[in-house]
């Protein structure tokens, strides 16, 4: 396992063209092999390729853009496999951005990286869902 540039520099696409509100762009970036993108929304569970590409086609038609701000991205790879992780935030319109959680896996494909899977989430404190017991 390696630190990898070009694992984040994948991702830092993916940031950038959803913050462009490109949606071809981003369809690009996922792997026909796809097998899930877990949103914040408890909706948001898109399996499979053509699932999550109509489901960020639709997102980005409704928002017209969602801009993802990297924070602590980190990337690694171990042959044609990688990941990522991310402590980013999303723009919000007034200026703020809403801090989320982001973990992946690509595919290198031909020689392309592309996204097989993606998390992205909002911390909860354990103490708000009654887990006040637990160290953190």
């Amino acid at each position: 396992m390696e630190r990898s540039a070009d694992v984040e520099a994948v991702v830092a696409d993916f940031y950038a063209v959803m913050g462009r509100g490109d949606a071809t762009a981003v369809t690009r970036l996922l792997s026909p092999d796809l097998t899930a993108v877990v949103g914040t929304d408890d909706a948001e569970w898109w399996e499979g390729y053509e699932i999550a590409s109509a489901a960020f086609v639709a997102q980005l038609e409704a928002a017209g853009q969602l801009g993802f701000e990297a924070g602590s991205l980190r990337g690694y790879s171990a042959g044609d496999f990688g990941w990522f992780e991310d402590r980013a935030g999303i723009a919000l319109d007034y200026g703020d951005s809403l801090p989320v959680r982001i973990t992946g896996v690509l595919h290198r494909e031909d020689g392309t990286w592309r996204v097989v899977q993606m998390h992205v989430s909002m911390g909860t404190p354990n103490a708000e869902v009654g887990l006040t017991d637990l160290p953190v």
